[in-house]
């Protein structure tokens, strides 16, 4: 039975889940209801093997104007959907919390809350048309959760800055600061995606995810546990198939065939 996703789009081929924010009459702006409906496709495809990277993208003139301001002012405007269970966390935390690659491809503006999903995905794919926007602060309100999700690309100085002047910046800029990896055409969409995935799944899906988890928990394990920590998910990760499939492709000079177990 396929799920009834009113806010989003979701689709999964070629070893990626993709999620589409799907509300383009709004600016793609994030209600109650579009987070459920992200989590659940993200949680839905978490212990899916056949997925090994999660891709965030937007249909509309606008990648996300953040919260619903008229929600956020007045939640009775929506009513909950029963299709899907109430999501109590914020969704740079939702997004944070997928142990596989994660890459946001931008080629519109992204607004206040839209950073959530953009400054926590590993990977940020721009096109010259991608700008950049915190205005919180002239709304009376300020990018506490953004604040977060953006000291993990950029120093606190320019952290600051981008929270507090409430300035519009470049994909250029963004790229210097930190927050998008790579610029793309826009013309040529498709092409660069296919290639970043190209070579992100030359690696093993098994031991992308491991890395991605371990990195996660080194600011939070104290300093003299690190390398006992990171040695222990290396000696698990050597008994897996992925291991032995790589060893032995490197040695019979032929391409692995991954299975991410």
């Amino acid at each position: 039975m396929s799920v009834p996703y009113k806010l989003i789009q979701v689709s999964e081929a070629n070893h990626k889940l993709t999620i589409t924010l799907n509300r383009p009459e709004k600016r793609n702006a994030f209600t109650p209801n579009m987070i459920d409906e992200i989590a659940f496709a993200v949680r839905e495809s978490s212990e899916n093997k056949d997925i090994w990277a999660v891709i965030f993208k937007a249909n509309g003139s606008v990648f996300s104007a953040g919260m619903d301001l008229k929600v956020f002012k007045n939640p009775d405007l929506e009513t909950p959907n029963s299709d899907f269970p109430r999501t109590d966390i914020s969704l740079g935390q939702l997004v944070s919390e997928i142990n596989k690659p994660t890459v946001a491809i931008i080629n519109a503006p992204v607004y206040a809350g839209g950073f959530l999903i953009v400054a926590e995905c590993n990977f940020v794919l721009a096109t010259q048309k991608a700008t950049f926007t915190l205005p919180e602060v002239k709304r009376g309100i300020f990018p506490f959760q953004v604040m977060k999700s953006l000291s993990k690309s950029m120093t606190e100085r320019k952290l600051i800055e981008w929270c507090v002047l409430g300035k519009t910046y470049s994909a250029i800029k963004a790229m210097q600061d930190g927050l998008v990896t790579q610029i793309i055409e826009e013309t040529d969409l498709q092409n660069a995606e296919n290639e970043f995935f190209d070579n992100l799944f030359k690696g093993s899906p098994l031991a992308i995810s491991q890395g991605i988890a371990a990195a996660k928990k080194l600011s939070s394990t104290p300093e003299s546990e690190v390398y006992g920590m990171l040695k222990d998910t290396l000696e698990a990760l050597k008994d897996s198939n992925d291991t032995a499939e790589g060893i032995n492709a490197f040695i019979e000079k032929r391409n692995p065939k991954w299975t991410n177990s």
